[in-house]
């Protein structure tokens, strides 16, 4: 790992940064009173496969300050100063907390320049009663009166290991420009709907993470971001506002997941727009196709899921997960399967003499992210054997076939390796199925059905702005809700209307999620109520006060995502476990 220091453009002065790996670049901002180093554990396990750049925010670290009263945008500027003398191309960008508003708005104001956004601990549209509180808090900064005792106890509760990154924390607080950290703190403060209006227009993946205990870059505003673009996946982990640092292997897993998501074409055929060029590059996608939407197409087409495997030339095992097979020919019996042109293991399989394909089984998905994530060794974590012609083949697999190569075949940003099928085997095992970006589980999840096993169907009744909550039976409220018998869910959901004494429209599902503790399935169902009084429960604004009072965590924090985008006019639906998932856009408010 390299620091060092690099002379901006004016007004920006000098910037420090830590720098490490070589590839596709990752950049990383931290939050206010931090510094470059608060990323370490990211920056030494994302190295491995990119160019990682952490850089130290104007006025912490090795950077120079900027102008007393500068706002987020200027902060944004500053960044693109940056990029620029870093000669990055189009980044993946990931900050924290302040570092997350910067990358956010430079992610709405240079597209162009950004591959994918992380956004870490990140705040959005702050309640009124919150806003006040961070004004307050940056004007007593401004005005010499800074506290950062207090902060830490927010950040940080007291098991051993939460306690040693406090102990950091507070080394780098106390080493922080005040002046710098006081124009920081006051562009956080007022920056929090600064790019709110222009939201929407984030098209790259985006990746919204926080902890479930932090009380000012709550759940709800990840889901809020996550809901309001084009491509977000939200994930609450367990921790307070320094999960980066308290929580940092799921932080690095999370963003792993990250940047192997595919990217849209706007940073990697646009990029060159933003510099003076004597001729512009040809675009690889025609003008009047839209390559977001043609990606979701191709993504409708339901596909099985394998694991591609060889050699490489000191015959070291490697692998890859693909959905791009497909069976060519029985005479003779040829396969293909495609690989990305930046795959770091195209030179090695396109060399090799031969590979296998392994068709992974429903119980498989674990195997399946092992594959698809950067790793130094995948195959220390399954259980395989070589194939007859020498390609490891999976335990537990639905079929596998061992082949010689036959034929590499360029096209466009990927290769097609065919293959010759040489000898394969088959299970009864049902296949590991994906479709829309996500993982299909039919033969299991017709089982489940079919015996009604742990599934719960609740209703979200909405009217004027309230939700309908009841009496938990343990003090707390909860929505009316039910286990799914034999009849189905939309039965189910029926009856509980029909309980709760309203007319209500079914609607459309609003959540989908894996409530582990409970060991249930759950859905949920937005529905619409007309007049009238409830028979159970009654109508509630979804205030901080009722939300502490929904004792069940999993579904505070859906009503807590429903009460953000109900504010924005933004709905999807979340489909995940009781901790995280995706957030999938259904409408647009104006």
């Amino acid at each position: 790992m390299m620091s060092t220091t690099l002379q901006l453009s004016d007004p920006f002065g000098r910037l420090g940064y830590r720098e490490a790996g070589t590839g596709e670049p990752l950049v990383l901002i931290h939050g206010v009173g931090l510094q470059s180093a608060a990323w370490t554990p990211q920056l030494e396990a994302l190295s491995k496969t990119h160019r990682v750049l952490s850089l130290d925010m104007p006025g912490h670290g090795d950077s120079s300050p900027l102008a007393e009263g500068a706002e987020l945008p200027d902060y944004v500027t500053w960044l693109k100063a940056a990029l620029t003398a870093l000669n990055t191309g189009p980044v993946n960008l990931a900050g924290h907390s302040m570092g997350a508003l910067i990358a956010g708005g430079f992610a709405c104001t240079h597209p162009a320049l950004v591959r994918r956004v992380a956004l870490v601990n990140g705040v959005f549209q702050r309640s009124a009663p919150a806003r006040a509180a961070v004004l307050a808090r940056a004007a007593k900064i401004k005005a010499g009166q800074v506290d950062f005792e207090t902060p830490l106890a927010r950040w940080f509760d007291d098991t051993p290991t939460e306690q040693a990154a406090r102990s950091q924390v507070a080394t780098w607080l106390g080493q922080v420009d005040i002046t710098g950290y006081a124009t920081a703190y006051g562009a956080f403060a007022r920056g929090d709907s600064t790019y709110a209006k222009a939201w929407a227009q984030i098209g790259c993946p985006l990746l919204a993470l926080t902890g479930e205990g932090d009380p000012n870059s709550t759940p709800a505003m990840s889901r809020a971001m996550a809901a309001g673009v084009q491509d977000g996946t939200v994930e609450i982990l367990r921790g307070r506002h320094m999960v980066n640092l308290t929580a940092a292997d799921a932080v690095t897993d999370s963003l792993t997941r990250w940047l192997l998501r595919p990217e849209t074409t706007a940073a990697t055929t646009s990029a060159e727009s933003e510099k003076e060029t004597p001729m512009a590059p040809a675009p690889s996608v025609p003008p009047n196709m839209d390559p977001r939407a043609l990606r979701d197409a191709f993504g409708t087409f339901m596909t099985g899921v394998t694991v591609v495997t060889s050699h490489d030339k000191d015959g070291t095992p490697l692998g890859f997960t693909a959905n791009s097979f497909s069976s060519v020919s029985l005479d003779p019996p040829l396969v293909l399967v495609c690989l990305a042109n930046s795959s770091r293991n195209y030179e090695a399989l396109t060399q090799a003499s031969g590979f296998a394909v392994n068709i992974l089984a429903e119980d498989q998905k674990e195997i399946s992210n092992t594959f698809a994530r950067p790793s130094d060794d995948r195959f220390a974590k399954v259980a395989w054997q070589p194939g007859p012609q020498g390609a490891p083949i999976l335990e537990g697999v639905s079929a596998w076939f061992d082949c010689t190569m036959n034929k590499t075949v360029e096209a466009g940003d990927h290769v097609i390796l065919i293959g010759k099928v040489e000898a394969f085997d088959t299970s009864t095992a049902p296949g590991l199925g994906y479709a829309r970006g996500a993982y299909v589980t039919p033969a299991a999840e017709a089982e489940a059905l079919a015996q009604g096993a742990n599934l719960v169907v609740s209703a979200l009744i909405e009217r004027a702005g309230e939700v309908l909550l009841m009496d938990d039976g343990n003090g707390g409220l909860t929505l009316p809700q039910k286990p799914v018998g034999r009849a189905g869910a939309s039965v189910a959901l029926g009856e509980l209307i029909t309980a709760c004494g309203l007319a209500a429209d079914p609607g459309f599902i609003y959540s989908v999620f894996e409530d582990a503790a409970r060991e249930h399935q759950h859905i949920s169902f937005l529905c619409q109520a007309a007049d009238g009084a409830p028979k159970q429960g009654c109508f509630t604004p979804l205030s901080a006060s009722t939300m502490m009072e929904v004792t069940d965590p999993a579904l505070r924090i859906m009503l807590e995502r429903f009460a953000s985008e109900s504010r924005m006019g933004n709905y999807g639906v979340f489909y995940g476990n009781q901790i995280s998932g995706d957030v999938r856009k259904i409408v647009s408010g104006s």
